[in-house]
C-alpha cells in the first residue's frame, strides 16, 4: 500500500453563502489545500449569519476535516482554521 504524497501547502479563504454551499464547496476542494479557512459573521452583528460554528464543523468531520482553531478577522468576522485529520 503506498502512503500519498504530502499536500502542497497552499490555503484558501471561504465565506459560505449558506449550508449546502458549504458542503458543496468542501466536498469538491478538500483535497486541494494544505488548510481552508471558513468565515464567520460574529452573533454580534445586526445582520444574521448564513452558515453557523456548528454547521460549520458538522459539514467538515463529514468531509473528514478537523477544526484547529478560529481567529478574529475584524469586528465583524472570524475564520475557523479547516484541515485533514491525520
Amino acid at each position: 500500500m503506498s502512503a500519498k504524497p504530502p499536500k502542497e501547502k497552499r490555503t484558501v479563504t471561504y465565506e459560505p453563502p449558506s449550508k449546502d454551499e458549504l458542503s458543496n464547496f468542501l466536498g469538491a476542494h478538500k483535497d486541494e489545500y494544505h488548510e481552508i479557512w471558513i468565515v464567520l459573521t460574529k452573533k454580534k452583528r445586526a445582520n444574521p449569519q448564513p452558515v453557523s460554528f456548528s454547521e460549520v464543523i458538522t459539514e467538515a468531520v463529514t468531509h473528514g476535516l478537523i477544526d484547529s482553531r478560529t481567529k478574529s478577522l475584524d469586528d465583524e468576522k472570524y475564520g475557523v482554521r479547516l484541515t485533514e485529520k491525520s
